[in-house]
């Protein structure tokens, strides 16, 4: 991550939960000189990611920005990552609307600024002044006048406001993911403060903002360095972690398959409770037991992740339990909002691998992963889930009504013609690799 360059892609634009409007923050922020280092990394970001997306986007979309809705959109965004019971002012469906319309515009008019057949024979420079003219000559509908004030949309928000919103709640995803990266919760009224200074840049090129751009830049530098340091920290404590984790799952992994996994469910895996309450699966063995594993950050996932529940509903009142299990990369919030956008009810219980032992265990690294348990723990998986999604219907209602679920792995066995030995070998190395670029 180059701090220096942080800024949205326009064309970028991500969605997420829809709700309520929030409790405007009543907290006055103010950046000097002498502030936190925290601050004015906080400060810097705002700065970067207002000066450049209020000068590009409206040129590219057509539309000036909303500064009060961004900031508005910002805090909202921001307060739903933190908590997810904070919802955002716009649902979901509008604004994904918003977000196409914006980008068939500005893919319009990205083809209105290039010059056509007769420019060919231009120079660089003449083209780069001909697209310069090009894009002066497209309408933009002006930013309204900035209130520094709270902002309430509606679903009759203009198009311009709604998009300045959700331009907004990107730059919370990404102000949270930074956070996160430093582990560290940044101030986001000092973010604000750099988005208002970088408004009143672009709005006129002779204001100073408050922290010089050497002082920007040195702040940038350390926070480089910083990065550096916790990203060696972190390699460090994973490393120790790996080591600790086969560690403990060694004693749990019992027989195993033809492929190495373990031959059956041990339900003394660790699992944290999210929608029940539980230390491990135990509460799950002993009955025909439906699981899917799932990244709360995974679009396949979240495809998956309706299907599952339909799936679940109809062999429910059968005899069917069906447990999610989110791997032990997501956190709590994130695994909630899965849950909210997946409409997961009572039907599926779901719990968290939170210590890592169900992944290490049962998983390759990839999500989603289904997996059909007998009531004696013995197993079969489904790693294509989509394409084998009728074979697990048909093998559910076969398990539910007596007949055990068969995994039948094929292991190919090497070649035994001592030509191809070397290119054996090689094949070895490539298997090698693609596994440690996995992990």
């Amino acid at each position: 991550m180059k701090l220096k360059k942080i800024a949205l892609g326009a064309a970028a634009l991500a969605l997420i939960a829809c709700g309520e409007a929030q409790k405007p923050i009543a907290k006055a922020a103010a950046i000097a000189p002498d502030s936190a280092d925290d601050q004015k990394f906080a400060y810097m970001l705002g700065a970067q990611f207002g000066l450049q997306n209020f000068a590009n986007l409206p040129w590219q979309s057509g539309e000036g920005i909303d500064e009060d809705a961004t900031v508005q959109g910002f805090r909202d965004g921001l307060a739903n990552l933190k908590d997810t019971s904070a919802k955002l002012q716009l649902p979901q469906d509008t604004l994904a609307s918003v977000s196409k319309q914006i980008q068939n515009a500005m893919r319009e008019r990205y083809f209105k600024t290039q010059p056509d057949s007769t420019a060919k024979d231009l120079s660089d420079e003449q083209r780069r002044a001909l697209v310069d003219s090009l894009r002066k000559a497209l309408p933009i509908t002006p930013a309204p006048a900035v209130a520094n004030a709270n902002v309430k949309l509606t679903l009759d928000a203009s198009l311009q406001q709604k998009f300045s919103y959700l331009v907004g709640v990107q730059f919370g995803n990404q102000f949270y993911s930074i956070g996160r990266q430093f582990q560290t919760d940044f101030d986001g009224e000092y973010f604000v403060l750099g988005i208002r200074d970088a408004g009143k840049r672009v709005r006129d090129t002779t204001f100073k903002m408050v922290l010089s751009d050497d002082s920007l830049k040195a702040v940038g530098d350390r926070y480089n360095e910083k990065l550096k340091t916790i990203r060696e920290e972190m390699t460090k404590k994973q490393q120790a972690e790996e080591e600790k984790l086969k560690a403990e799952v060694a004693s749990l992994r019992g027989d195993t398959l033809a492929n190495g996994m373990p031959a059956k469910m041990n339900f003394s895996v660790k699992a944290s409770g999210i929608t029940v309450k539980g230390e491990d699966l135990s509460a799950f063995a002993g009955k025909p037991l439906l699981m899917f594993y799932f990244s709360a950050t995974c679009g396949h996932c979240a495809h998956a992740a309706p299907q599952i529940l339909e799936i679940a509903k109809e062999f429910a009142q059968k005899g069917l339990t069906t447990v999610s299990i989110a791997s032990g990369g997501n956190n709590k919030p994130g695994i909630r909002r899965f849950i909210d956008d997946a409409k997961f009810d009572e039907t599926i219980s779901v719990v968290w691998d939170e210590s890592r032992q169900f992944g290490e265990l049962y998983s390759d690294g990839y999500v989603p992963k289904v997996y059909l348990v007998n009531p004696d723990g013995s197993y079969k998986q489904y790693a294509a889930f989509e394409k084998e999604k009728d074979d697990l219907k048909k093998e559910i209602a076969e398990l539910l009504n007596g007949k055990n679920v068969e995994w039948k792995i094929e292991v190919k066995k090497p070649a035994a013609d001592s030509a191809k030995a070397p290119e054996t070998k090689q094949e070895t190395k490539k298997d090698a690799k693609s596994a440690k670029a996995k992990k």
